[in-house]
């Protein structure tokens, strides 16, 4: 899988979750920086990738893909601990439907998501955001694309 179809299926899974989801891909300076912001906004983070022949080090190439999304909701500084945990909560909800579609797609395809955790923070970067980083590892075969049908 390339560093283009993964980016793809995540962009597009993230904006499945509704119409007024923002999505990005890039460094959180990238981010900082932009103008006319919508939230819930959604942010992938620069993807990495180890690789390994799996069958005797020779064959079956798969690639294990590092994954950093984070989450964002426009919270305030004096928000008080109900509120900003109730923008936990929507985020939250956000990230497990993100995971749940993006696991519902790889069923019929050889993707093998692992490693998943998401992390809450509150009230960062200059715009005050709240809401979740979400990582984890997807698996891939080389040679599956998801670009064929959709890019």
């Amino acid at each position: 899988m390339s560093h283009k179809a993964l980016r793809l299926l995540i962009e597009n899974t993230a904006k499945k979750l509704g119409d007024d989801i923002q999505f990005t891909y890039g460094r959180d300076s990238d981010f900082d920086v932009m103008r006319n912001k919508r939230y819930p906004f959604i942010v992938l983070g620069l993807i990495n990738s180890t690789a390994s022949y799996t069958v005797n080090n020779t064959s079956n190439f798969v690639k294990i893909w590092n994954i950093s999304m984070a989450f964002y909701e426009l919270d305030k500084a004096s928000s008080t601990q109900e509120e900003y945990s109730l923008i936990l909560d929507e985020t939250d909800k956000l990230v497990d439907t993100f995971i749940q579609n993006l696991n519902f797609f790889s069923q019929n395809e050889e993707i093998v998501i692992t490693a998943i955790n998401s992390t809450p923070f509150i009230k960062a970067l200059a715009d005050i955001l709240t809401g979740h980083i979400l990582t984890f590892q997807v698996q891939v075969p080389d040679n599956w694309n998801y670009c064929e049908d959709v890019c």
